[in-house]
């Protein structure tokens, strides 16, 4: 029994010290920089209203200076008659092109969700 526990303990020990250098050798490859930071993230919100027979209307969301976007969406009023032609990031922030499907004025929300990041490179499609 007591073999067993000292096993143990070596074991263990040799598995955190594995561990550290792990995660030391992780942090000098860079790979923390291409992370989203530790800060906040922050949701920011734009809107805009439509009626049926209009042209489709672009709602549009733009990050705070500083932000990048990591991801987003549109909520339409209707969900039963309105259509979302498209929801897309933009290299500011969240864009989507709605069509109301009734007479009656409808409002559309975009919703940009932003956060800070170390290193950032290309740029989303749009």
């Amino acid at each position: 029994m007591i073999v067993a526990v000292i096993a143990l303990v070596v074991a263990l020990g040799g598995t955190a010290v594995a561990a550290k250098q792990i995660s030391l050798s992780a942090l000098a490859n860079g790979a923390k920089n291409k992370t989203v930071g530790v800060g906040k993230l922050t949701y920011v919100s734009g809107t805009a209203t439509g009626k049926a027979n209009d042209p489709p209307v672009t709602v549009t969301a733009t990050c705070p200076a500083g932000t990048h976007v990591i991801g987003g969406g549109v909520k339409v009023e209707d969900p039963a008659a309105d259509f979302i032609d498209d929801s897309y990031p933009t290299a500011s922030g969240w864009q989507a092109r709605v069509s109301a499907g009734s007479d009656t004025t409808h409002t559309f929300i975009a919703t940009a969700i932003c956060g800070v990041s170390r290193s950032v490179t290309g740029a989303p499609a749009g």
